[in-house]
């Protein structure tokens, strides 16, 4: 694996700082900013600081944690690159979230008393310092935006649904199986009595199947149990789905769930691989499907590949307004966690979406590689 597997820079035009700007901002501050090392699991800004100072991260990964419940939620992952504190410094309110090093960080800090000393001397330096950083915060702000728009819709689906199947399906369901028991009593024909035995047994594994669901789309599966697990349940519930022409399923993974995956990072990397794998079984008339996740110390690579009907590169602009890879959600799910996903596919030759995030992992030493097969039966 080359040393820039996971340099995804550019990829997605995302809008981290450059090595040659991070150096230019350290000289423009030089008498000003200070370096500061953090060592992992440390406090960097704490949850109600008064402090106006930015932070650009010069080496190692952060997270981001706000509280909820009286527990520390993580909600976004940064790296190398990235900017801590443009909101605080520009607005000199109080920090609304916690920073953690994830790893061993190095950072240079800039007070914003010392960038009003420096923009007094160097007007035109700060006024470059000061764009460059406006534009990374209107460009998380607006990506925020995007995503928020589209998870609010499918959230509130998805309590609507939870809500509606409890309060009135499985209503419904009780009031059937009362009624077929009292219509037992009173009829005398024995196979009469059998066939309400056996739609009693009918309705009462749709009312077990329908609590089921209101379970799983009434919480976060991928908190309670990891991606790892849900994973696995996501792939057992495709193999109860009717399809029109078998498909296999190979899933190969290397032990997600050690080594602290951050949460924001396991939940989109779920839905990646999730709705990749949908597209395949629905859109592709594919036999073999193959989805991968390997993370390593540098970072997760994953992919999704079929050998399905594909399309033509030519038209993979219009692929998103389509709705048939939804390649726009899974663009932004890759950006919001630092890293890059895309889609290579070829009329007759099948589709594979491929991306990678570069989050480290301590160590892969003695973490196995395992495949597991899923057989989707027409």
């Amino acid at each position: 694996m080359s040393d820039n597997y996971f340099d995804s820079s550019g990829s997605l035009d995302e809008p981290i700082l450059t090595d040659a700007e991070i150096e230019k901002y350290k000289k423009y501050f030089s008498e000003y900013g200070e370096e500061i090392l953090f060592s992992q699991g440390t406090v960097i800004v704490g949850y109600g600081d008064v402090s106006t100072s930015i932070d650009l991260l010069l080496t190692g990964e952060a997270l981001v944690e706000v509280p909820v419940n009286e527990k520390w939620i993580p909600v976004a992952w940064i790296k190398s690159g990235s900017v801590i504190g443009e909101i605080a410094f520009l607005d000199s309110q109080p920090r609304t979230a916690r920073v953690i090093a994830r790893t061993a960080c190095k950072l240079f800090r800039i007070s914003r008393d010392s960038f009003s000393e420096v923009s007094q001397k160097r007007p035109i330096a700060a006024l470059e310092f000061i764009s460059r950083i406006s534009q990374i915060m209107a460009y998380r702000l607006r990506r925020i935006e995007q995503f928020d728009a589209v998870e609010q819709g499918r959230d509130d689906m998805r309590k609507e649904l939870a809500a509606d199947l409890h309060d009135q399906t499985m209503s419904e369901l009780s009031a059937i199986l009362m009624h077929l028991g009292l219509l037992k009593l009173v009829i005398e024909d024995q196979e009469t009595v059998k066939d309400i035995d056996n739609l009693v047994s009918m309705v009462k594994n749709a009312d077990v199947n329908l609590r089921q669901l209101v379970r799983e789309k009434g919480h976060d599966q991928i908190a309670v149990v990891g991606i790892e697990e849900s994973l696995q349940v996501f792939f057992k519930d495709l193999e109860k789905e009717p399809v029109s022409s078998p498909i296999e399923i190979v899933y190969i993974s290397n032990e997600l769930n050690k080594g602290g995956l951050p949460g924001p990072v396991a939940m989109d990397l779920y839905q990646i691989i999730r709705q990749s794998v949908l597209n395949s079984v629905e859109h592709a008339n594919a036999n073999l499907i193959s989805a991968e996740i390997i993370w390593v110390e540098e970072g997760i690579s994953f992919s999704v590949e079929d050998n399905g009907i594909g399309f033509s590169r030519s038209n993979i602009k219009n692929v998103p307004e389509a709705g048939h890879f939804g390649l726009l959600n899974l663009k932004l799910r890759a950006e919001r966690v630092g890293g890059y996903v895309d889609i290579n596919s070829e009329e007759g030759k099948g589709t594979k979406v491929v991306g990678t995030i570069p989050i480290s992992r301590e160590t892969s030493e003695n973490i196995k590689l395992r495949t597991n097969r899923y057989f989707l039966d027409a």
